[in-house]
């Protein structure tokens, strides 16, 4: 039997502790994978082949083993969800193999490869996940939910298109389905409150680290109102909470507005 190298015994301890990272900004989940050629096969075409595929399971692994840490509200996480059903577990995993590949493989000495792959948090992941959330059955269906700024009147400074609460001096945590609570502890926005077609395809709420580059989005502009989070609640930590005189203005506006039921909503995190 061949002696394992040092490397490829480094990349089988590494594989059983590696994990996927979530870009809330981007709403994709992303994982590498490294795989060792196998020493049986006949040359080295199929050996790198055998290495790829091995990276991208095990890539793929880890972003399922990611996702089920995602947060789905602030009392519970994906990995809950997963578990009530081994349909719900095959159906998330089937949904990881649609990965998309990030840059090309990389090659080591040994034969080894490894490959980054990543997958939208949106979509079909977000419908599965968020099947059972309550939204609002009276707004409309829409075949792809897309922000168009020719229809609000942004040529009115009173009129908002869309609201950015400042989180970034408390310790928010995303999450899939989140709320926005008064003080008081009136829900203020959650899944209730907006469209599901939006939720799923776009996200309940943008997560970036940037007030400005928040006011630049299509998701927000041209005039957002702008408010600060005074506190986060939930064992997750995932839900807002923003001051009652906030949430009488916010509910104010939604009353004439659809910004909220579009999840025209950004929170800006540390």
């Amino acid at each position: 039997m061949k002696k394992l190298t040092v490397i490829t015994m480094l990349i089988m301890v590494l594989s059983l502790f590696a994990q996927g990272e979530i870009d809330w900004e981007r709403r994709v989940v992303t994982a590498s994978g490294i795989g060792a050629p196998n020493p049986n096969m006949p040359n080295m075409a199929a050996k790198r082949a055998g290495a790829i595929n091995a990276a991208k399971m095990y890539a793929v692994r880890d972003l399922v083993a990611t996702i089920k840490g995602m947060y789905l509200s602030s009392e519970s996480n994906v990995e809950n969800y997963m578990t009530t059903s081994d349909v719900v577990k095959t159906q998330v995993e089937g949904i990881a193999k649609a990965y998309r590949m990030v840059g090309k493989p990389k090659y080591f000495e040994d034969g080894s490869v490894e490959v980054t792959v990543e997958m939208s948090i949106d979509g079909d992941l977000s419908s599965l996940i968020m099947k059972e959330q309550q939204f609002d059955t009276e707004a409309p269906a829409v075949a792809e939910a897309d922000y168009k700024l020719s229809d609000i009147a942004t040529d009115k400074p009173d009129v908002y298109t869309g609201l950015i609460i400042d989180c970034s001096e408390v310790q928010l945590r995303p999450a899939l389905s989140p709320k926005v609570l008064s003080k008081s502890g009136a829900e203020i926005y959650g899944s209730a409150n907006v469209s599901r077609d939006f939720a799923v395809q776009q996200g309940m709420l943008g997560y970036l680290k940037d007030i400005e580059k928040a006011k630049a989005t299509s998701r927000v502009q041209n005039n957002p109102y702008i408010i600060k989070a005074i506190g986060v609640q939930g064992t997750n930590k995932a839900d807002i909470v923003i001051s009652d005189e906030d949430a009488a203005k916010v509910k104010e506006l939604s009353a004439n507005l659809n910004f909220l039921r579009e999840c025209r909503v950004i929170a800006i995190i540390k």
